[in-house]
This record gives C-alpha cells, structure tokens and sequence, in this order.
C-alpha cells in the first residue's frame, strides 16, 4: 500500500509536484459499456463508453492523465472524453481534470466541490494545506441527488452522501447495468479516510456506505473509490468495521479517557491485520474517531 499512501499525501501537494513513479493503467470490462481503469496509485476511475460519447468518474492525478486517456481510447475508439463527474474534491480525483478538460470534456461536481477547491483549508492528518485550483482544474457544471445523465442506453444517477468523506461527495449508479461507483464512500477492505476538516463525519459516512448498499443487490458490481472491485457484502463489511470501531471509541471517551489514553487502549487492535493500510493506520482511525466524537481539532 506504499504507493496508495504517497498518493494520498500527494494529493495535497502542487499539481505539478507529482511523483513520477512507473505506473500502468489495468482495465476491466464490467458490460454495458461500463469499464473500472485503475493504476493503484490513485482514485479508481469509471468509464461509459458508447455512441453517444465518453462520460469518466475521476480524472486521478496530473501525470497519470495522459495513461487514463490512452486507456480510455483503447476502450472508445480512439474518442475523447465528453464528460467528467468528480466524486469530490481529493487530489486524486480530480488533479487530470485540466488535462482532460483542455481536450474538450466538461467536468461536473457537487456544488460543495468547486470552492472547497478554489479555497482550500487545512488538513490536520496531513498537517498541510492543499494548493488552491483554477481555470481548467475546477469543476464548470453543479450536480446534485437525483440528477442525472444518459449516455449509450445507460442512465447513470448520482446520489449526494452529505457529510461523509467530505460534504461534496458523489456516487454514481448506472441503473440499467447493476453498477455502481462508490467514489471514496467505499475504501474496500481498509479503513477510510473521513475527512474532517472537509465537512465529512463517520456517522455520514457509514449512513453514505448504507445509501449504497440499499441501492446495492446481491450481483451488484460496486468500484471502490480505493481497492478491489466490490459487492454489497463488501459494503456491509464495512459498514459494520466502522460501526464498531466507533462504539469502542466511544465508549472510552465516556469513561473521560483522553486521545493518548484511547490509543495507549489499542481499542482496535483486532481489526489491525484486516483494515491498517498505509495512509490510514490503526492510530489514524482511533485519532479520526476520537476528533468526529469529541469535536476537537488537533
């Protein structure tokens, strides 16, 4: 998970400060039109190609662009991309989105998504403050639950989590073809990253990983905005980690225990070997619960 990780602390980092480690893009064909392009570097990308035209989730990040595009056009016929959704604001997203917009797509977010973006506020788990975006970074077109596009006899809704990993995230469900894209709402098989500081809560972001799994049956293809391709039983895994995770942690705040004490508890130890990744260690999930459940900001 080392190279996820650098991903994320990258995203918060200039576009063009980006590490240039040896990447390939894998492509998988979920039918329909529909295809997953993922690097393991960054956030998985979603794809709907067809007649009509190319419509991507995600754009990752600046120099990993140019190889989501070659990939895309191995898939599409050589097209551009049309349309773009960002499923929030992370670096990983959308740091492609010039490069793809200058190529004629028209990027689209969540309201909340654009002046996070142009303003952006510090990040306490990674103690920096992102460069601001413009011009062709920023997302033109505002979504929110219940829109939607139809693309290449595929309707793909998109749902607004509010307050989950961030207060502008985004999934999208193309109905017909029984998939979704979770965008950050699912770290499948780790813990997540809820940021805080961007308007995310973990009660919003476990009742966001519910949204998806209430849509979600039991052949329901789900891409992770992190990790392995999904199913419902994969959200439900998760949903039911971080439910957990929470209730420990609060229990031993009610018991007046301050974040040292909780951490010196190790009240997560037996989900350690199944959920600690890189970017969100054991200690990150503790300290992100404890922050959520006592309000404090460092």
């Amino acid at each position: 998970m080392r190279i996820l990780a650098s991903a994320f602390a990258l995203s918060f980092a200039l576009p063009t400060a980006l590490a240039q480690e040896e990447a390939a893009v894998t492509t998988t064909d979920l039918g329909h039109g529909i295809y997953e392009l993922s690097t393991g570097r960054a956030g998985n990308v979603g794809l709907l190609v067809g007649e009509d035209g190319v419509f991507m989730i995600d754009t990752q990040m600046e120099d990993l662009a140019p190889l989501i595009d070659a990939a895309q056009k191995e898939v599409s016929g050589g097209r551009e991309v049309d349309l773009v959704l960002n499923t929030h604001l992370h670096g990983d997203h959308v740091l492609g989105n010039a490069y793809f917009a200058g190529r004629g797509a028209v990027i689209m977010a969540h309201a909340n998504v654009r002046p996070r973006l142009v303003e952006p506020v510090r990040v306490e788990l990674v103690g920096r403050t992102p460069e601001p975006l413009s011009g062709a970074y920023l997302p033109s077109v505002n979504l929110d639950h219940g829109d939607f596009v139809t693309m290449n006899g595929v309707t793909a809704r998109f749902h607004h989590a509010p307050a989950a990993h961030t207060d502008g995230d985004l999934f999208v469900h193309f109905e017909e073809a029984d998939v979704i894209h979770a965008g950050d709402l699912l770290f499948s098989g780790l813990y997540p990253f809820i940021d805080l500081d961007n308007g995310g809560t973990v009660g919003g972001f476990i009742a966001g990983m519910q949204m998806i799994a209430d849509l979600a049956g039991p052949d329901t293809v789900v891409i992770a905005g992190h990790g392995p391709l999904s199913t419902k039983a994969d959200l439900e895994a998760s949903i039911a980690m971080l439910s957990e995770a929470r209730a420990r942690v609060e229990a031993l705040v009610a018991q007046g225990l301050d974040l040292q004490a909780i951490q010196d508890e190790n009240p997560l130890a037996d989900f350690h070997a199944d959920w600690n990744w890189g970017f969100i260690t054991t200690e990150r999930m503790v300290w992100t619960l404890y922050r959520d459940i006592t309000g404090e900001t460092q």
